[in-house]
C-alpha cells in the first residue's frame, strides 16, 4: 500500500497520450467541500463546506476533517503522474457520542486539456474508524502497535481510508477517451498510502495526491429498434440486388 519517497509533481512535460505533444494539461482553482456524511446532522456539522466537525459540544475539542485546495498559480501535470491537490487535515480528539463513519469530499478543479478548459468534479470517499483509545492490558491498538509507540501515546490512533467514487465523478471526453481526476492517496512523512493512521489529541496534516487518468469511452450498444432496422435494410438490399 505504501511507496517511499514519491515526488508530488507540480509541473511536467507535454501531455502526449491521445493529444498533441505540445498540449500539456493545466490545472487551476482546486477547491473542495464535504457533500455527504454518515451519520448526518446534527451529529456531524459543516456539510457543504471545507470543514466538518463531530463529537464534543466544545468546538475547540471536536474531531473533524478539513480540506484546503491547492491555491498555487495554475500548474502543469502529466497523465499518470501524481501532483498535490491540497492539504487534508484530521482534527483528532477523544469524543463522546456517535462518531463519523464516512464522508464524501467533492473536489473541483479547472482543467485545460488540448487548449480547452473544463471543470472536473471528483467525489472521494473517506471511511473513518474511531478506534477504542484504551485497549485491555497486554493488547495492542487497532493499528497493531502498542500503547507505548509514538503514534499511540495519547490513545490509540484512528484510521482514515479513501477511494474514488468514479460513478459520481465527471470526466473530460476527447476522441475515444475520457479523462478524469483520480486520487492516489495521502502523502505524509515521505510516504504515500491509501490509509492514514492519525494520533489522538493532534491535528494530522497530509497532502492529497491527485492524478489525471484516462480510459476508453464506452460505445453504447445499438438499441433493439436499430438492430431490427439494420436487419430489414439488409433484407431489402439483398432483394433489390437479386431483382437487378
Amino acid at each position: 500500500m505504501k511507496h517511499s519517497a514519491i515526488t508530488l509533481i507540480l509541473c511536467s512535460s507535454a501531455f502526449v497520450t491521445g493529444l498533441a505533444a505540445a498540449s500539456p494539461i493545466k490545472i487551476a482553482d482546486v477547491t473542495g467541500s464535504w457533500v455527504n456524511v454518515t451519520p448526518g446532522a446534527p451529529v456531524v456539522s459543516g456539510l457543504n463546506t471545507d470543514t466538518i466537525k463531530w463529537g464534543n459540544s466544545n468546538p475547540d475539542y471536536q474531531s473533524g476533517y478539513a480540506f484546503l485546495g491547492n491555491a498555487a498559480p495554475a500548474f502543469h501535470a502529466t497523465e499518470g503522474e501524481e501532483f498535490s491537490l491540497g492539504e487534508f487535515m484530521h482534527f483528532n480528539h477523544p469524543i463522546g457520542g456517535t462518531p463519523l463513519t464516512s464522508a464524501e469530499l467533492k473536489v473541483t478543479a479547472m482543467v485545460n486539456l488540448d487548449g480547452v478548459s473544463q471543470i472536473l468534479e471528483s467525489i472521494f470517499q473517506f471511511d473513518h474508524w474511531e478506534t477504542v483509545n484504551g485497549p485491555a492490558a497486554g493488547e495492542t491498538c487497532a493499528n497493531g502497535e502498542s500503547r507505548e509507540s509514538t503514534i499511540n501515546q495519547y490513545g490509540c490512533a484512528d484510521r482514515v481510508t479513501l477511494a474514488l467514487n468514479e460513478s459520481s465523478s465527471s470526466y473530460y471526453a476527447i476522441g475515444s477517451k475520457k479523462y478524469y481526476l483520480d486520487i492516489t492517496g495521502f502523502f505524509q512523512d515521505g510516504e504515500l498510502a491509501h490509509e492514514l493512521w492519525t494520533q489522538e489529541r493532534t491535528t494530522s496534516t497530509s497532502l492529497l495526491s491527485g492524478i489525471i487518468r484516462s480510459s476508453a469511452l464506452e460505445v453504447p450498444e445499438p438499441s433493439s429498434f436499430a438492430l431490427v432496422a439494420l436487419s430489414l435494410l439488409g433484407f431489402f438490399s439483398r432483394k433489390m440486388w437479386r431483382r437487378g
